[in-house]
């Protein structure tokens, strides 16, 4: 039966999450002055918040190259080059096409482009795990994680596979370059335009959407703009609709009169509005904040924002110049920052992949985090997910536990769920919702099969969906990941060798070893003794005296599996 981690937490006396043990920070004026000591603590420190967790070997190196050279390399990735995911484009018919069909047959064929885009989702999913499992360019995959939750889009209201997967690319190449080169282009962007509704957005009936998010959300944040502002503005963004899954320009439906936006009037386009707002002193600090709370995982200061943002504007929003800014900042080695960001269940998974070097099917960790609350290509909102103490509840803690578990074999996915839950198959429409593959947009904004428009990010106007976010296509992926893990996964590692070749023999030695892999902070002295605890009776079971665990053959193995299983589902693994 599974291990439950508040079983666990409640019988250690765990410390409460969202915080560190160390002494208190060094003031502002003792960073002025300080320098980083690159050490193995802030080099780990710097690989889990810039990739997805750091082996040993990774950590020894980096320490190695010297803190500017690791930041620079960091920057530049590990490869020169990667192969970009291929893309198929699985067309939805157009209004033409179904009208020449009867119902059974236009009901086959949405069926059947719905369910090519499910599987190339899917696929596409497993793909971007595996980028973020490899680390070849680990901060390119991270940035693209946070612009995907910055510029959201999701693929149960694009209904194409082929749109989302450019975006994620998107992403992916301009994502560490100028925030206006990527703001730019993602205004063009198909699955925006589709997920934002400027397919409605039309001369003389302007729909607001679009604009309102990229004032509130991509730019300027609420307070800094009026109602008005965002009528004129919707004005702007007129024209840009999508047609058979592109972005196309309609001069017709541009509205091309004069629009006075933030006091300024003129013939606004998208490019002269994009302008406009990157010159309020708004929208660098909005996007150094929501950078340094990314990286950070805290509330920064207003001064640490001001300073950050007018670094920002003055390299006209490079982000590599900002992040490499940041990475040599002592204050990012903080003790208030190392330790103190809880980890979103994508870091969780694929970092404690990365720590045990076990290689589970990347398509298994894009469901098992879709089941922690972090569904990826399908966020709950345009805001994105709201991260930090969000990600923790009494049921999705326990599951993480038994997830871990899962990737090490000690606990069965039929421990932890309904017999019956797992063998449900994917209704129609799960996973990518059920206007996935409808008909076509041809440009003037009429499509019967369209979706209700998006929440904003108060959570006004909820689309309709059959299951809450975090949790949709439950009825299929719990059955998915139960095939993948009965066909044929199995952890490939070795504990105890692992633990001879560190010279890790007794029960103190082991617990010191193995936390140290696995956690990104220290153990709690609670934590430690009781983990020397458990070790130490199930030990004894074994009728081996503490030292000699280690050659007592396929039990030690067992036991040492289930040692990292309770260490990876203690509160100090949710930190990262």
């Amino acid at each position: 039966m599974p291990f439950h981690v508040l079983t666990v937490a409640l019988a250690l006396g765990l410390a409460p999450l969202g915080g560190s043990n160390e002494s208190a920070p060094p003031t502002a004026t003792t960073f002025a002055a300080a320098r980083v000591e690159w050490n193995a603590r802030n080099a780990e420190h710097l690989l889990n918040r810039a990739g997805f967790g750091a082996r040993p070997a990774e950590i020894e190196a980096a320490v190695a190259a010297g803190q500017q050279a690791f930041v620079d390399q960091l920057l530049a990735g590990f490869v020169a080059e990667y192969e970009p995911f291929s893309v198929e484009r699985f067309e939805r018919p157009d209004r033409e096409e179904l009208a020449s069909m009867d119902e059974a047959e236009r009901r086959e064929r949405i069926n059947e482009v719905q369910r090519h885009n499910r599987r190339q989702l899917a696929q596409f999913a497993g793909w971007w795990v595996d980028r973020m499992l490899e680390g070849r360019h680990p901060l390119r995959e991270r940035m693209t994680l946070f612009w995907h939750g910055y510029f959201t889009s999701s693929a149960r209201d694009v209904r194409s596979s082929a749109a989302m997967i450019e975006q994620n690319e998107l992403f992916r190449t301009k994502g560490l370059g100028r925030f206006g080169e990527l703001l730019a282009a993602i205004v063009r962007d198909p699955a925006m335009l589709e997920y934002l509704d400027n397919n409605q957005n039309r001369k003389g009936n302007p729909n607001e959407n679009f604009a309102r998010e990229v004032m509130e959300l991509f730019t300027l944040g609420e307070g800094n703009y009026t109602e008005q502002d965002i009528k004129e503005a919707a004005r702007a963004l007129t024209g840009w609709v999508t047609r058979r899954g592109e972005a196309a320009y309609v001069k017709g439906r541009h509205d091309s009169g004069k629009k006075t936006i933030l006091g300024v009037t003129k013939n606004f386009d998208p490019d002269s509005f994009l302008a406009l707002l990157l010159e309020q002193p708004a929208c660098p600090k909005r996007v150094a904040k929501k950078l340094l709370v990314h990286f950070e995982g805290r509330e920064p200061s207003t001064a640490r924002v001001e300073d950050y943002a007018r670094f920002l504007k003055s390299k006209d929003y490079d982000v590599s110049a900002f992040l490499r800014r940041l990475f040599l900042d002592p204050e990012f080695y903080s003790a208030d920052v190392v330790g103190a960001r809880i980890a979103g269940p994508i870091d969780y998974l694929v970092g404690s992949a990365r720590r045990l070097s076990v290689e589970p099917p990347p398509t298994l960790l894009w469901l098992a985090a879709g089941q922690l609350g972090q569904r990826l290509l399908e966020p709950p909102s345009v805001k994105g997910w709201d991260g930090g103490q969000a990600w923790i509840t009494t049921s999705t803690l326990m599951q993480r536990g038994n997830m871990a578990g899962m990737l090490l074999g000690v606990v069965k996915l039929e421990d932890v769920l309904r017999p019956e839950v797992l063998d449900e198959e994917p209704e129609p429409g799960d996973s990518m919702g059920p206007e996935m593959g409808g008909a076509g947009d041809d440009g003037d904004g009429d499509d019967a099969m369209r979706p209700e428009p998006k929440p904003n990010a108060k959570g006004d106007k909820p689309t309709k969906k059959k299951n809450a976010p975090g949790k949709a296509g439950l009825n299929g992926e719990l059955g998915q990941m139960s095939r993948m893990l009965s066909d044929g996964y199995v952890p490939a590692i070795n504990l105890c060798v692992r633990m001879q070749r560190a010279g890790a023999q007794s029960d103190a030695a082991i617990v010191e070893r193995l936390a140290d892999e696995l956690l990104a902070v220290a153990l709690t002295p609670e934590s430690r003794a009781g983990l020397v605890e458990f070790l130490a009776a199930e030990r004894e079971t074994l009728g081996v005296a503490d030292g000699g665990l280690l050659a007592a053959g396929r039990g030690a193995e067992s036991l040492l599996r289930r040692l990292a299983h309770l260490i990876l589902s203690l509160p100090e693994a949710q930190l990262s």
